[in-house]
């Protein structure tokens, strides 16, 4: 999903729908504001739910996998996304 800002916007990920389906958010055009992508729940072993791309090519590549016996999103690679 290419990411185009025009001023401070905020998405919400739903959890993903199958094993091993993959999601790559890419801010392609950074005008103005940051784009904050808040998935239904955490990415990673830390717990991180919010994703901010502040620049253009801030970048991550999230892959659903069952942890606990649940779909979750997990974090494959990241360029320049914040997350918290």
């Amino acid at each position: 999903c290419m990411i185009t800002t025009a001023a401070a916007e905020t998405n919400t990920l739903a959890i993903p729908s199958f094993v091993g389906q993959r999601l790559a958010l890419i801010c392609d055009v950074y005008a103005v504001g940051d784009r904050v992508v808040t998935s239904a729940q955490a990415i990673n072993q830390t717990g991180n739910t919010i994703m901010t791309f502040g620049a253009a090519g801030d970048m991550i590549e999230l892959t659903a996998m069952k942890v606990g016996g649940a779909l979750r999103w997990r974090v494959t690679a990241n360029d320049g996304c914040a997350l918290s």
